[in-house]
């Protein structure tokens, strides 16, 4: 029992994202099929429309439950939005891109398109959250190994 539970620990951050980058995944999908399928709108209007939604859902689920990235100042938050966005552009040139391939040059059809292109568009933005939220983390950890070392070094008595 102990193995498991070293091993949610370890791989916490994983598993919730998968948790909730799956129904980010479910809110894309079924925002796609309504505007898409029973609006009937252009299936790269409808996917636009999609990953907006889908992806302000996924900014608040993976700051606050995800990577637990605390709300401090509304410049830090500003910082977040924009890095967050920012890595998603890149996701929405790659999700659209998907879509064309899939369904313009190959000739899925669409909701097939849209699930395959979702496994895919899941997997770099995983990549690209983790370091908006760990960003911050990182640069704690790394001024905290630097201030180990002067200590190391003022208990030895290795300074002018």
């Amino acid at each position: 029992m102990a193995f498991i539970k070293r091993l949610l620990f370890k791989y916490r951050d994983l598993l919730t994202y998968t948790v909730f980058g799956f129904l980010a995944s479910l809110v894309n999908i079924f925002t796609y099929w309504v505007f898409r399928h029973t609006i009937i709108w252009p299936y790269l209007l409808a996917n636009t429309i999609a990953w907006l939604l889908a992806n302000l859902f996924g900014f608040f689920t993976n700051k606050s439950l995800v990577f637990q990235s605390k709300y401090t100042t509304f410049k830090a938050l500003f910082r977040e939005v924009i890095s967050f966005f920012f890595f998603r552009g890149v996701s929405f040139f790659l999700d659209n891109g998907l879509m064309i391939v899939a369904i313009s040059f190959l000739g899925w059809q669409s909701m097939t398109a849209k699930i395959v292109d979702q496994l895919i568009v899941g997997i770099v933005n995983y990549i690209t959250t983790s370091y908006t939220f760990k960003k911050s983390e990182r640069q704690m950890a790394l001024r905290g190994r630097i201030l180990r070392h002067y200590h190391t070094i003022l208990k030895r008595g290795d300074h002018d």
